[in-house]
């Protein structure tokens, strides 16, 4: 496998004026740019679809959930706290596991770390992890650790120098931190095929490595349609990677072939449009409406996992 290094700094969207036939202008008049808020509840419905849910007695000390990938989480009840306070009775356990870019797509949870340097950087994914606890609809924290165990399989097999991250959400934006915290533990001899974290608590957790490419880097600027500026993502898929995801923004490599994807909302739906490229220097986009597909969320994935 190829590596690369992807080296981001801000976010280049501008909007552009149309210049189009009078047809083109109906079709524009038409759609209505949709609210940030309704942008954004695509994506919060988005991770909820992809959330697992679990029932268990505080009381147990040793509680083993088991996903439908095969990934364990393990956390002592005893040890969870409300407000500093032991609780007691049923709690219950939200799990959410990406691995693949489509479905990281419809969550809007991208694989873009933060260096030492503070450039943010795609990485390759062994995971990306969700995991709180709640009792009557208050969160949680735990005093001990919490163990996840995800099989190398989710994320293409086994991949050496995976490092441990944790992931901060701000202005809906999710992005990685390194952290010596805690680490992620590949046992050649025990667990040959699988990633293990034994994380310090609650939230967004990481098994991602950082690639490296050779290759000069250029910066991208997407003009997206007028009026979507700010219920709009763009994102960056990388050809023949399925297990990371890059947005918008900083410098990329020259001569990546890539696909950028202008990501928007239309009455409830997905409405994307999707460029196959292959970058150059100073590379520039515009995106056009009348390009635009719209679907429910199962075609969205299904068009982004058809891309190769």
């Amino acid at each position: 496998m190829k590596n690369f290094r992807l080296i981001s700094s801000a976010i280049i969207i501008s909007a552009f004026i149309w210049q189009c036939t009078d047809k083109d202008v109906m079709f524009d008049n038409d759609i209505t740019p949709p609210s940030a808020e309704r942008f954004n509840q695509l994506f919060e419905d988005g991770l909820r679809s992809e959330t697992a849910f679990a029932h268990f007695d505080s009381a147990n000390n040793n509680f083993i959930y088991t996903s439908s990938r095969g990934t364990t989480v393990k956390i002592n009840g005893s040890c969870l706290r409300l407000n500093g306070a032991p609780v007691t009775g049923t709690v219950i356990m939200e799990f959410v596991e990406l691995y693949d870019r489509a479905k990281m797509l419809v969550a809007n949870k991208p694989t873009m770390g933060i260096k030492t340097s503070g450039e943010k950087e795609m990485m390759l994914s062994g995971g990306e992890f969700f995991v709180t606890v709640k009792k009557d609809g208050n969160v949680l924290t735990t005093t001990c650790p919490v163990t996840i165990e995800t099989l190398t399989s989710n994320s293409g097999g086994t991949v050496t120098g995976m490092q441990a991250f944790n992931g901060a959400i701000a202005n809906n934006t999710l992005t990685w931190t390194p952290t010596a915290t805690w680490d992620v533990i590949t046992n050649t001899q025990v667990t040959p095929n699988k990633y293990t974290m034994s994380v310090p608590g609650f939230g967004w957790f990481n098994c991602d490595k950082f690639y490296n490419y050779p290759n000069p880097k250029t910066t991208i600027t997407a003009n997206v349609p007028s009026g979507y500026a700010n219920a709009s993502q763009v994102f960056i898929i990388t050809k023949d990677v399925p297990n990371a995801l890059g947005t918008i923004g900083g410098q990329y490599p020259v001569g990546l072939q890539c696909y950028l994807l202008f990501v928007t909302e239309n009455n409830g739906n997905f409405m994307w449009v999707t460029k196959e490229q292959t970058l150059t220097a100073n590379h520039t986009i515009f995106f056009d409406l009348k390009d635009a597909q719209v679907g429910k969320s199962a075609d969205y994935v299904g068009h982004v996992t058809l891309l190769k």
